[in-house]
């Protein structure tokens, strides 16, 4: 691919991203949901970018290459027929048929080139972690990750990279990874208004990371375990920590941490769901702190849990110790 069609793409890339970035923005929906609508943009693109490398260039009127009047994945697919070798028209074929929704397809194709580079190529990489993502099928999309990370090891400065890293890390609560992902992203100099979306992502993180807590609705905890528990805990189980609303809806404030305990945790009303809805200082609250092998904060029979009653702001530091077990 020439360095126009290579500029073209990283371009598209930042501006699909803008495009798309509200789509990833309801937290609280499956992850590969938004993944998958903003994957869907840069396939397209992709598709576009890579055929007109070939066809649009002018190294395609050689004879190792479709004809003008092959403009057609059957074409490009029976010139591989002949040219199985070719390692950038394995990845023209992927993009071709990701474009189309082909997704099992266009994995095997990317895949293909992947193989005649001895793992090596990025374009080839991405190609199938994408793919896997839109295919609809959960194993495959759990598998897509590995090809991300692949790449960034081989480009860590790829810009199609770093963003479906970061995403995927964002969806999967590693927030510092995700976070360092975007920030490399900003410093690869994007148009203005791809700064201005990446810095809010940024700014978001940060806020998760490192909420400000407000002492008039602080809840201090420290969370403990029974000790008949003790042996319990599932492998890679999330620790929820949250404050069901008296009226019913979100809860009022919620916190995710790793299932180690003991540990400190600190929420307020700075940690709400939604805006203008979150704990009042002075107000009598019940606070569940809950163990979830799935990872998510839903109850499911399993689960071990605890719970206390508290006084926004006024009881001080307590211990909630888990102690119970969803039947």
């Amino acid at each position: 691919m020439n360095g126009f069609v290579i500029a073209a793409v990283v371009l598209a890339v930042l501006a699909a991203v803008c495009v798309a970035w509200p789509l990833l923005r309801p937290r609280a929906a499956i992850a590969s949901a938004p993944i998958a609508a903003v994957v869907t943009a840069l396939a397209v693109i992709a598709a576009s970018a890579v055929l007109y490398s070939r066809l649009g260039h002018p190294a395609s009127a050689n004879s190792d290459a479709p004809s003008a009047a092959d403009k057609s994945i059957a074409g490009l697919a029976r010139h591989l027929e002949s040219h199985p070798q070719d390692q950038a028209g394995w990845l023209e074929l992927g993009a071709g048929y990701g474009a189309i929704g082909q997704f099992p397809l266009a994995i095997r194709s990317y895949e293909r080139a992947n193989r005649l580079s001895n793992g090596t190529n990025v374009d080839a990489l991405l190609g199938i972690g994408e793919a896997m993502l839109l295919s609809g099928d959960n194993n495959l999309g759990a598998r897509a990750p590995q090809y991300i990370e692949r790449a960034l090891q081989i480009e860590p400065r790829s810009a199609k990279a770093l963003f479906y890293g970061a995403v995927i890390a964002y969806h999967q609560d590693h927030l510092e990874i995700a976070r360092e992902r975007f920030t490399m992203l900003l410093g690869l100099s994007p148009p203005e208004n791809i700064k201005v979306a990446v810095q809010k992502e940024i700014d978001d993180i940060d806020s998760k990371l490192h909420p400000q807590l407000d002492e008039a609705t602080a809840i201090h905890l420290h969370i403990t375990l029974a000790a008949a528990l003790a042996t319990r805990i599932p492998a890679n189980a999330a620790l929820f920590v949250f404050v069901p609303s008296p009226t019913g809806g979100p809860p009022l404030a919620v916190k995710r941490a790793v299932a180690s305990l003991p540990q400190n945790v600190d929420l307020s009303a700075a940690n709400s769901m939604i805006a203008g809805r979150g704990i009042q200082a002075g107000q009598k609250l019940t606070v569940i702190a809950r163990i979830s092998a799935s990872g998510s904060p839903l109850s499911s029979s399993g689960d071990l849990f605890g719970q206390i009653d508290y006084v926004a702001g006024k009881s001080g530091a307590r211990e909630l110790q888990i102690d119970q077990q969803t039947p």
